[in-house]
């Protein structure tokens, strides 16, 4: 006979896992019918992988095809934390091929995510043995690395990228919107331990890969610039300088450098100041440079002939109540003997014969005051101040390079105006863009920016600095024994923080062009306080004369020159003219 207690305790398991197996019926039908479309998906989630394909970023190359930047496939690392059972032990497994502080790679192990970064672009062999290492939780994705196979050749025009590879400096970040490309999708899945399974992968949305960038720039004129460049900058203890080649008649650049450099695949290893471009981005004031633009403009305008004489006071003019000085005492000189010489002078006396007005307007058209668009980032558009704002001391400051900021493009540009017979071009480095089967999406032609003097004028003030590169003018050193040679020197003090003018701190620059009556190219050199020889045709003329010499023979360019001449030139250095 079955007691009433035991018929109690009967009612009351069998009551339980009645309502045990209702809830789980309820449990399944909820999950199986009602939750079936959600807890799907998420399952499906938890081993999709959706990929994003980076594009092959364009490569930017010299005017022969020779790459200065290009992209190469890498592995980066990552980790889906909630795969990852024991983040203080993956710590360790990785830590000697992870660049991350020690905590903050265990702090992205334990965030309650998907998916973290741990390393980007990681080498190849750091990649395999992670690999070996067989974490769980722990996966690559291929990614692309810039990389420029000529290190610092060009550092300065060509920049940088970030790890994402968006361009921050130079042509990497004036031509991005061309070089980067469009990405692209591809769906896969992944394992328990969250590592891809590549024979799921299927490609939805292939990458669209960046176009190339084609520069007007030869690299090894280039390399001829930086080295001469280099060498000039420790010779003479010049904490800068810069270096422009152009080509007069079209304002091609074949070449800008810039001292001292840094490589663009460690960027972060040079100071900020080491990654400017200094020929876009720097105004001095160039000194005598300038005196061919104040002769250029009066020529133009007539107001002097180069036979017209100019009494220069025997080396003191007074001019309100400041004396200005020539380095040598010089009595009556012509015009064309003003620019051979560089009389201080001469150039304010043939600046006074035209005026304020028609001095400033000539030095406007020159291109002075403005960008020169050439298209680099960065540039800046100088200091020219109208005539308004001129004081009773400009009308002899101006004239000889004072009074007025220039940058090291603008000065190369304005000479390439009288190369060119007085038509100036406007400068540009990018020669065209091409799509991945090589085809031309757009071309840079030469662009005339108008007319700066007449062709006569510009003649005349070539012949006369075809005399600064001889024995009696200032750049003796900067003659070519097979190539006619037209210039100019500059030596400019600069100012001190107080506002005055240094005694002890100076650029040093000459610009010239060959062969003189019809120039291949023409080159710019600047070096920043040289010393203790500071002055222009000492210091930058023998820059100019081996830039000059190496280019036009690698350019095959016939020489102008007769033996004789070239002996006499021998002569005349060996004498110290």
């Amino acid at each position: 006979m079955i007691s009433n207690g035991c018929r109690f305790r009967a009612s009351f398991v069998y009551a339980f896992f009645l309502l045990s197996f209702g809830l789980l019926y309820t449990r399944l039908v909820t999950l199986q019918v009602f939750r079936h479309e959600d807890l799907l998906r998420r399952g499906l989630d938890l081993h999709r992988l959706n990929l994003k394909i980076d594009p092959r970023r364009g490569r930017i190359l010299d005017c022969r095809g020779r790459p200065f930047a290009m992209s190469e496939r890498v592995p980066s690392l990552y980790a889906v934390p909630e795969k990852i059972g024991d983040p203080a032990a993956v710590a360790r497994a990785l830590r000697p091929y992870v660049p991350l502080p020690d905590e903050e790679l265990l702090d992205r192990l334990r965030r309650r995510k998907k998916f973290v970064w741990l390393a980007r672009k990681l080498d190849a062999d750091a990649a395999a043995k992670i690999e070996r290492l067989g974490l769980e939780g722990i996966g690559f994705r291929e990614e692309t690395r810039r990389v420029y196979p000529q290190g610092g050749l060009l550092a300065h025009v060509i920049g940088f990228t970030d790890v994402d590879n968006k361009g921050l400096e130079g042509i990497e970040l004036s031509a991005d919107e061309h070089l980067r490309g469009q990405a692209g999708w591809m769906a896969s899945h992944r394992d328990r331990k969250g590592r891809e399974i590549m024979t799921l992968r299927r490609q939805e949305v292939p990458p669209i890969d960046g176009y190339d960038v084609v520069l007007t720039v030869d690299s090894v004129i280039q390399h001829i610039a930086e080295s001469e460049l280099e060498e000039a900058c420790a010779r003479h203890n010049a904490i800068a300088g810069c270096l422009i080649v152009m080509e007069p008649g079209t304002g091609a650049v074949l070449a800008l450098a810039n001292w001292p450099s840094y490589d663009p695949n460690e960027p972060a290893r040079s100071p900020q100041d080491h990654r400017r471009n200094r020929c876009v981005t720097d105004v001095y004031e160039p000194g005598s440079t300038f005196k061919i633009v104040t002769v250029g403009v009066a020529l133009d305008e007539g107001a002097v002939t180069l036979a017209d004489t100019v009494f220069c006071e025997n080396g003191a003019f007074r001019v309100g109540r400041h004396t200005l000085h020539d380095v040598h005492a010089y009595g009556t000189l012509t015009t064309a003997e003003v620019v051979q010489k560089s009389s201080n002078i001469g150039a304010v006396k043939i600046a006074m014969k035209l005026g304020e007005r028609r001095l400033h307007g000539g030095i406007e058209r020159f291109g002075f005051g403005a960008p020169t668009g050439i298209g680099l980032p960065g540039e800046v558009s100088g200091m020219l101040h109208p005539p308004h704002r001129w004081s009773g001391l400009s009308i002899a400051a101006v004239p000889m390079g004072h009074e007025v900021g220039v940058t090291p493009i603008q000065m190369a540009a304005a000479a390439a105006a009288i190369a060119n017979g007085g038509l100036a071009m406007r400068p540009y480095i990018v020669r065209e863009i091409l799509d991945a089967s090589g085809g031309a999406v757009r071309t840079f032609l030469p662009q005339p920016r108008g007319r700066v003097m007449s062709e006569a004028a510009a003649a005349a003030l070539v012949s006369a600095m075809e005399r600064v590169a001889s024995r009696e003018g200032t750049a003796a050193r900067a003659a070519l024994e097979e190539y006619t040679v037209a210039g100019k020197t500059g030596t400019s003090q600069k100012i001190d923080p107080g506002g005055r003018y240094s005694r002890s701190r100076f650029i040093g620059s000459f610009l010239g062009f060959a062969p003189a009556r019809d120039p291949s190219i023409l080159v710019l050199a600047v070096l920043d306080e040289p010393r203790p020889a500071y002055y222009g045709g000492v210091v930058a003329a023998p820059v100019f004369k081996a830039v000059a010499a190496r280019t036009l023979k690698y350019l095959g360019v016939p020489p102008d020159r007769q033996p004789a001449d070239a002996t006499a030139l021998r002569r005349a250095a060996a004498s110290g003219g």
